[in-house]
């Protein structure tokens, strides 16, 4: 009884590992990937905004508007510290999720591709998704 016992909870345990190892289905991959991509033209958009020598309010104005439900924190993912040059660390950010769409839609693994985005946001980005509010 004990080792039929053992033999179920380990058959339990190793299809919950097996499930959890399978990672995001090829439509979250697909949204997965749209998401970086919307996040990357949010940013490409606000640091040409920047340097065209519009106002830094007007900017950011907008840069809320096309992060809406996208982005977190008050600067579309950026940590205060890094507004402080803004046309760069957009440029930075936007270059991140542009690489992070391409990792996923290239069918690498969720955790390469999340070490790569959150090495490429390093200081720049709130959280481990580098803005981004993480969808599921």
């Amino acid at each position: 009884m004990k080792k039929r016992l053992l033999a179920t909870v380990c058959l339990a345990i190793a299809a919950t590992f097996s499930i959890a190892a399978e990672g995001h289905s090829a439509q979250e991959n697909k949204e997965d990937a749209a998401r970086h991509r919307a996040m990357a033209t949010a940013h490409s958009a606000a640091a040409q905004c920047l340097g065209s020598k519009s106002s830094p309010e007007a900017c950011l104005v907008t840069l809320k508007a096309s992060c809406s439900g996208l982005a977190v924190g008050k600067f579309c993912g950026l940590k205060q510290e890094a507004w402080g040059n803004a046309a760069k660390s957009l440029t930075q950010t936007a270059q991140a999720h542009q690489a992070a769409a391409a990792c996923v839609e290239a069918g690498k693994s969720e955790d390469v591709c999340m070490a790569d985005l959150q090495s490429a946001c390093k200081g720049l980005a709130i959280g481990k998704f580098c803005g981004m509010v993480h969808a599921h």
